[in-house]
């Protein structure tokens, strides 16, 4: 959490909306979403422009509330029964995979499969062929940052009810 006094030496009590979007570095589209909805409170004058006056306290309470919330939220770890699940519900599947098995599998598009080996998440192989991983890789990245997809596909929402 950080300091911010120089808020103050920089900004007058009462701010408008255009301070605001400029203090969080914002679009002017969320910062009539956060003033409106009441996440930072505001009077509103309900003109066209200079509409909202902020204080400059709420501001700086917004901005470490939200800094408070972002440090308690951590990524979800599966189970340690979680690898050995998988192992047994891909017994079937070869040691080595292509994208687009990888995709079969999974049933993500080849397209996301690509980004996990780009962003590091899955570890491949580069052979002449093209891109390469294993199997234990792939449980590898399921249990780890592939655990925490946020929009996850109809087959890995189903392997998810299955297993835990």
């Amino acid at each position: 959490m950080s300091d911010y006094s120089y808020l103050y030496d920089e900004f007058p009590e009462t701010i408008s909306g255009e301070q605001l979007r400029k203090i969080l570095h914002i679009s002017k589209r969320k910062c009539a979403w956060l003033l409106q909805s009441g996440a930072i409170p505001c009077n509103d004058s309900c003109k066209s422009t200079r509409r909202y006056a902020v204080k400059l306290d709420d501001v700086i309470e917004y901005i470490i509330r939200t800094e408070n919330a972002a440090e308690k939220v951590q990524p979800q770890r599966p189970p340690e029964c979680f690898r050995e699940q998988l192992n047994d519900v891909w017994f079937d599947v070869p040691d080595v995979l292509t994208i687009t098995e990888v995709s079969a599998i999974t049933g993500y598009t080849p397209n996301a499969v690509d980004r996990w080996i780009v962003k590091g998440s899955l570890r491949s192989v580069i052979v002449q062929t093209g891109l390469i991983t294993c199997r234990e890789w792939l449980i590898d990245f399921y249990c780890g940052d592939g655990y925490n997809i946020v929009k996850k596909v109809d087959m890995h929402l189903e392997l998810l009810r299955k297993l835990i």
